[in-house]
């Protein structure tokens, strides 16, 4: 493994995209074992009431990331999309970019890999970019390059964050290192210039 090493993340943190947008290594950690209450299976969105959290339930009976499977037992899709809306249905692209989202969440994928490649799908086609990653072929303790497959909603960033516009700015303030959709929602396009921009 070189370059740089990522778990996978449900839409994931604009630090872990400016990370998968700026290098020309990626690797896409395997065969971990699932961690909660990480980015894994949470994302953070700007609500009216500040900073919320999305999470998607993970039956407990496996652990490899990539047969981990979703437990549709509640209907967290509903919630989600729920939730979404009263974040961002101000904001300048949400009425172009929900309808993926949607959709997206609707197909009720089985595991949380699969799931998780979906969002960054999504993020890539809405960048219009066509990354290359690989896959890790077995788990190591000591990855090769930046190894950032611990990055955690629970430890802030060291990246310095620029302000852009937010839907609730003034009521909370400004929420640095949300989902990356919350960049989207806000920015559109304009979102690749700002991932790149990030040090």
């Amino acid at each position: 493994m070189s370059g740089v090493v990522l778990s996978t993340a449900y839409f994931p943190p604009i630090e872990w995209l400016a990370h998968y947008v700026q290098q020309n290594s990626i690797t896409l950690e395997a065969h971990e074992f699932y961690q909660k209450q990480t980015y894994r299976s949470r994302a953070l969105i700007a609500g009216p009431n500040g900073t919320q959290i999305l999470n998607v339930p993970v039956k407990r009976k496996v652990r490899e990331i990539q047969h981990s499977l979703i437990s549709y037992e509640e209907d967290w899709v509903k919630d989600h999309v729920k939730a979404l809306e009263s974040a961002y249905a101000k904001s300048p692209y949400y009425e172009v970019l929900m309808p993926d989202v949607v959709a997206l969440l609707r197909e009720k994928r089985t595991t949380l890999w699969e799931l998780n490649l979906g969002t960054l799908a999504l993020f890539e086609r809405w960048l219009d970019v066509n990354r290359k990653w690989e896959l890790s072929d077995r788990f190591e303790l000591e990855a090769h390059g930046l190894d950032l497959r611990n990055l955690s909603p629970k430890v802030e960033s060291t990246l310095v964050f620029m302000q852009y516009p937010q839907v609730f700015q003034e009521k909370i303030g400004f929420q640095n290192n949300l989902s990356a959709l919350d960049l989207f929602f806000n920015l559109g396009r304009s979102s690749w210039d700002y991932l790149n921009a990030l040090k």
